[in-house]
């Protein structure tokens, strides 16, 4: 019979193991603050770190601020710091090197591409599954990138337009039913359903009808968005909820059975196009299995290869995550940006009506017809860059490597064991880059070489630079001008926050930042207008015809 141990051993049992425990992290807390003690960074303390002036930063930002607005706003509250410095946020999270300079953020994306940060798997895991473009490395990465690389060429994405402009007539009709209705409505919901009907058909030639109905897969997918944590989120309850893993678990099958049909769809379409010799334009998955099928020696069969469509379903699900948070934000941004410069929005419209005619309802036709012509609008490229440069949507963060320092300045700044992050949003801020960085002047982007005005080389990095840049970067652009051109001169369309905060019951108007903007980013899984940019839009020339019923 085994012996009774009796409550005092077991108190005294866990009292050693809990005094083995503090010491060892008190050993580790030595050697990491000791470690930081000589590198750059705000101030500091040697046995909280750089945790209180985190505190000083979130109470200094609405709730859920996007945290790529915290490293412009320490460095504005402390003027000596260099624009490259570390934080020291152990053990909560990760030490970073926060990164404000080009010159600098080159050296770890271009000279040297560093390896993405595992939090950026973690994070980004749920949502677009394991084999992403986002966060595989090596050989894999490199195959997988080479296979979707033929069909987000811009001159192919040239030949997709028409459907494009289809997608973006639907989302104009939309704006008029709202215009004639005069509600408050989320923009950024309904940019986001556009951008999905595009992705749709560009990628699978699928027509996916978000803009007019509810699919399963648009569901999951804004579910999972919204079931998504805070990076270091310290809320254990949020971090460790067990209904969020059955959530994740529920979407991720709803889209990947979703997305498994559509890819079996489009491979029967394909067949049965090679068969009837069609000359249609070839959506990027078709690319993308040309290019599998060559590069690893198969033939064309009668079923599609089980490796490549479980990457498919992982590709769309990150091209989706991608193209939302791009295309959809921005168009969002273009609008509160115009709406608040009314002398720029006239300048874009007069472009497009010099290029297309004033008589709106033929720009579609226009487009189609010559979707080159999409590259002849200077002053809206301009606008465009300037928008992204002030709300970037997204950043990198990599993983340092004890053989790649960054040299800066005359002096080395270790990465090795340090979440490395160029901050985009940060880098696109600062007043030594940027003349009147907080200004909106499209016009930097048309200033030639010499002008104060002409950005420094490798500043505006929004689709990052290097061998990891966005891949969906040209058809972002593609998308947004056609928005751009199709709207701009029919609708008026302005912000509404006052007005959403009388439908909520709430008084909401202390979070704003940077001097009043309510339209601030905020995090849900990238960044986003606060509550979804709520807008009122009005129409400039027509009156919609509404449907009615009998």
């Amino acid at each position: 019979m085994a012996p009774r141990l009796s409550p005092s051993s077991v108190l005294t049992a866990f009292g050693v193991l809990a005094a083995g425990l503090i010491i060892r992290f008190i050993v580790l807390l030595y050697i990491h603050r000791r470690r930081m003690r000589d590198l750059p960074k705000p101030p500091w303390d040697p046995i909280f770190g750089n945790l209180p002036i985190m505190g000083k930063v979130s109470a200094a930002f609405p709730p859920r601020t996007h945290p790529h607005a915290f490293p412009h706003w320490i460095r504005q509250q402390y003027p000596d710091l260099p624009p490259v410095f570390y934080l020291d946020l152990w053990p909560v999270a990760d030490p970073m090197l926060v990164i404000l300079d080009p010159v600098a953020a080159t050296q770890v994306t271009v000279h040297n591409s560093l390896e993405k940060h595992p939090s950026t798997r973690d994070y980004v895991y749920p949502l677009v599954g394991e084999k992403n473009l986002v966060t595989l490395e090596g050989k894999e990465w490199k195959m997988w990138r080479g296979i979707f690389n033929p069909g987000f060429a811009s001159s192919h994405l040239m030949s997709l337009v028409g459907g494009m402009v289809l997608d973006t007539v639907r989302f104009t009709e939309i704006l008029s039913d709202h215009a004639a209705k005069g509600d408050v409505f989320k923009l950024e919901d309904a940019a986001m359903r556009l951008t999905v009907d595009i992705i749709g058909n560009v990628v699978l030639d699928m027509p996916l009808q978000a803009q007019t109905s509810d699919n399963d897969l648009v569901k999951a997918f804004r579910d999972q968005l919204h079931w998504m944590p805070l990076p270091n989120d310290i809320n254990l309850f949020r971090v460790y909820n067990p209904v969020k893993w059955i959530v994740y678990r529920a979407n991720t099958g709803i889209m990947n059975r979703y997305l498994d049909q559509l890819l079996e769809q489009r491979f029967a379409d394909r067949q049965q196009e090679k068969r009837s010799n069609s000359k249609r334009s070839k959506p990027i998955i078709d690319l993308a299995l040309d290019t599998y099928l060559k590069e690893t020696g198969q033939s064309d069969g009668s079923a599609l290869p089980r490796k490549f469509k479980q990457s498919a379903i992982d590709q769309f699900k990150t091209f989706l995550f991608a193209g939302h948070d791009t295309t959809s934000s921005t168009a969002c941004y273009i609008i509160h940006l115009l709406s608040m410069h009314p002398a720029v929005m006239e300048k874009v419209r007069e472009e497009h009506n010099e290029l297309f005619g004033s008589d709106t309802q033929k720009a579609a036709e226009a487009i189609t017809n010559d979707p080159h012509s999409l590259n002849r609008l200077p002053y809206t490229m301009a606008v465009l860059k300037e928008v992204l440069r002030l709300f970037p949507p997204v950043s990198t963060v990599r993983r340092g490597d004890p053989n790649i320092p960054i040299h800066f300045n005359g002096r080395r700044f270790p990465t090795d064991g340090f979440m490395v992050w160029p901050a985009a949003s940060g880098i696109h801020r600062q007043p030594e880059l940027w003349p009147d960085a907080e200004k909106f002047i499209p016009e930097r982007f048309l200033a030639k070489e010499g002008d104060p005005l002409c950005p420094p080389k490798g500043a505006w990095r929004p689709f990052e630079y290097g061998p990891r840049n966005c891949i969906g970067q040209e058809l972002a652009y593609i998308e947004l001008k056609i928005f751009m051109v199709l709207t701009l001169r029919d609708f008026d369309i302005r912000p509404a926050y006052e007005e959403q905060d009388k439908l909520d019951g709430k008084d909401r108007s202390a979070h704003t930042v940077g001097g009043g903007d309510r339209a601030y980013q905020i995090l849900i899984a990238t960044a986003k207008p606060a509550l979804g940019y709520p807008a009122v839009c009005r129409s400039r020339y027509r009156m919609p015809i509404l449907e009615t019923t009998e």
